[in-house]
């Protein structure tokens, strides 16, 4: 029962006092905790189908993608950023390396380098690049390789040269 409590203006207000007992916790934490879990699988459900959905909207984007043809711009952008890559390489950034851009994130790599482990450090550097599918390495390593015929041309992009 509420007990009158003065508020010193001559007016009462009643305070009520409900008793909560552990049966109400209980229920409390049992609603909370169903709640939990019926959220937690309702939202696995949906993200497993959300993400189904944007998966196989890249791939058919990335398929279509791949079989259009390449523009100028877009294989020298691609040649630049490769080089860009090379460049920033403390050991391949000395190095006399050759980009070229066959088709579709084909690239070929020529030239010389000083060692056999250069060779697998410029495939990977060159494979990191966004845009990059292939990569054909043709370089060379004096002494291990023999008299190999030089391949002719600068290093740097298209639109660097002009």
């Amino acid at each position: 029962m509420a007990t009158p409590v003065s508020t010193g203006v001559g007016v009462s207000r009643h305070e009520h006092r409900s008793p909560i007992t552990v049966g109400d916790l209980f229920l409390l934490a049992t609603g909370a905790g169903l709640g939990l879990v019926v959220g937690y699988f309702a939202a696995e459900r949906v993200g497993r189908v959300n993400s189904r959905r944007v998966a196989g909207a890249l791939e058919r984007w990335r398929a279509r993608r791949r079989d259009e043809p390449w523009s100028d711009d877009e294989a020298e952008r691609l040649e630049s950023r490769v080089l860009d890559a090379l460049r920033r390489d403390a050991v391949l950034g000395r190095r006399a390396v050759r980009v070229r851009v066959l088709e579709g994130g084909i690239l070929e790599l020529s030239g010389r380098v000083s060692h056999a482990s250069e060779v697998t450090l410029a495939g990977d550097v060159v494979r990191a690049v966004p845009g990059v599918r292939t990569v054909l390495n043709h370089l060379l390593v004096p002494g291990a390789d023999g008299e190999g015929r030089v391949v002719s041309g600068p290093s740097t992009p298209l639109a660097a040269r002009s």
